[in-house]
Order: C-alpha cells, then structure tokens, then sequence
C-alpha cells in the first residue's frame, strides 16, 4: 500500500484537514503522521514514504531527504508557493510536486471583489466622514455601472476575480505580460500606465519576482486619475510605497493595503496616519477555516497520484519563474 506522510503534529491536522477528508486518503493509503516537520524528527520516518503532505513548513527537499526518502515521489502542498522548499535536485530526481495555491486563491478573490465594489461606492470614505463629522456630504464616488477596474497580473487569483465579477456592469482590464489562454470578456492592455489612466480602481495580483519589484512606481501612481482606489493583496514588494505615499498625502488617490514591504510597516509609517489608506494585516489570504479548503485539494492531488492519474495543479521548474 502507498504510504503518505504528513508534515504536521497530531494535534495540528484539525486546522489543515478536515476528518472526512483525511478519511478518504487513509481509506486507501497507509498514512503515517510524523509529529512535525523538523528534520531531525522526520528524515528517520522517511524510508518507506511515498508521498509528502503538509502546508505551511514543509522541509526543504534536498539531497539530505532524498537520500532519506529513497522512494518518495511526491509532494503535495496544502498551501501556495513552493519554492522555499522544492530544489534542483528534487525535480531531477523526477519528485512530482502540487500546489494548493487555487483554493488558497478564493478567499483573496473574495476579499478584492468586495473591496472593489465597496470601493467604487464610496464605502470607506463614508464611514470615516461618518465617525468623524457627523456627515457624509460630498463623497466623490464611481459607482459599479460602467466602472472600470483594472487588475494587474492575471493568475490564478485575478482570474477568480474576473469571473466573480463577470456578473457585474464593470469593464475589465488586464495587464500581464506573460498571460495566456484569457479570460472572455476582458481587455488586455500592453502599458501599465495605461492601466493606471483609465482604472477608477486597481488592484494587485502580480507574483513577487525580480522583474515585478517596484512595478508600481512613481509614473505609474502619477497617471492614477484623481479619486482612484489602490489595492494590493499580492505582495508590498512590488509597490514603490514611498512614491505611493508622496501621491496618498496628496488626499487624491485611496489605497486599501493587505500587504506591505516590510509585512508590518515602521511605527511612524505615514500609512498608519493617513485617512485614505486602510491597513489589513495580511489577512486576504486562507485563514480560519479556509485553510482547509487548501489541505482538500493537497488531498485531492494525493488521491490522484494514488491511482496513477494526473493532478490538477502540478509545479514544474520551468513554472517557477513567473510564480509567486
């Protein structure tokens, strides 16, 4: 029988697998729960395992492990990225490696929906003026007919986005230069600070790679119109934050930020003092019990592998230089 090990403590499956899930792999593989993934307590576990599962801390699969897992031929990730831990000589030796990274997509789908149709009603802005002067006269606002919103990077989590909002009276543009196979219904621009001219609300889904850092930069937070909103679930590193505050101060664009560069910004950062700017601490993402929506799928590609079909959501090495 195919044996699975799992990266994690007992006590910690309940937040990444749900029991019926967990019950249909060990209905027909042998699964071993190392207790963790040190790795002084799981390379002796890893002689007969033929598959890894885990989330968040799975170990690096270097030559060390692969030498201690002879026959592992697998990993299957119950979250995003998988580049802090899959190597060179992991994909040589042909271990095949999965991504949850769609599941975890939904709730970040999620969240920039409805920031972007609470953003385009002035929501924000309204109950701040609310609160703070008893009225809420004169909020400048778009509305959601005929609005335009603009997404850059059309990934997995941007795609999820343009569907979700398919139902809506928006117009849709794209900036990616490595998109392909697009979604109906939207437009592709090929300049950024075109994107940035004609968008009354932005939002960020680029991966966090060399060629996206600063993307978001002084002429691109310059051709915003006055009254856009700006937001960033993806990655701080890919925002020039210091030209984003020079344009923020001004009063004339609003920016709604779950990420920052570092992950919490300096306690005299200007984005904790300036109204027009609402700070979430990276909680777009799988949290709660989303987080075992993306532990559902890693069990999914596990199932898949036990019965020698293809998975959904594979990693190649060639993949990883434009993923997050």
């Amino acid at each position: 029988m195919i044996r699975v090990a799992i990266t994690h403590a007992d006590n910690d499956l309940p937040r990444f697998f749900a029991p019926a899930d967990l019950e249909r792999l060990t209905n027909v593989a042998d699964v071993r729960v190392l207790g963790g993934s040190e790795r002084e307590r799981i390379l002796p576990q890893l002689a007969d395992v033929d598959i890894l599962l885990g989330s968040w801390g799975m170990p690096l699969i270097d030559s060390e492990l692969l030498t201690a897992a002879p026959k592992l031929r697998a990993v299957c990730y119950a979250a995003g990225s998988v580049k802090y831990f899959m190597t060179p000589e992991a994909y040589a030796r042909g271990v095949l490696v999965t991504t949850a990274m769609h599941a975890n997509a939904v709730p970040v789908a999620e969240v920039t929906v409805a920031l972007i149709t609470l953003a385009n009603k002035g929501w924000f802005t309204a109950q701040s003026l609310l609160r703070h002067h008893r009225s809420h006269q004169g909020v400048a606002h778009i509305g959601n007919f005929g609005a335009t919103v603009g997404l850059i990077g059309c990934g997995a989590i941007a795609r999820l986005v343009i569907a979700k909002l398919a139902a809506m009276d928006l117009h849709v543009l794209v900036y990616d230069p490595h998109a392909r196979d697009l979604p109906p219904g939207i437009e592709m621009v090929s300049d950024l600070r075109e994107l940035a001219r004609r968008s009354d609300v932005i939002s960020v889904h680029a991966p966090d790679i060399p060629e996206t850092a600063g993307m978001c930069d002084a002429a691109f937070f310059a051709a915003m119109r006055d009254g856009t909103t700006f937001i960033n679930t993806a990655r701080g590193r890919l925002v020039d934050e210091s030209a984003l505050i020079a344009e923020l101060t001004t009063g004339r664009l609003n920016a709604h930020l779950d990420v920052t560069f570092p992950d919490h910004p300096a306690p005299d950062s200007a984005f904790y003092q300036l109204p027009n700017v609402w700070l979430t601490p990276h909680l777009a993402g799988s949290s709660s019990g989303e987080i075992r929506r993306m532990g559902r799928l890693a069990i999914d590609e596990c199932l898949a592998v036990i019965a020698h079909q293809p998975p959904r959501f594979p990693v190649s090495a060639n993949m990883l230089a434009t993923m997050a």
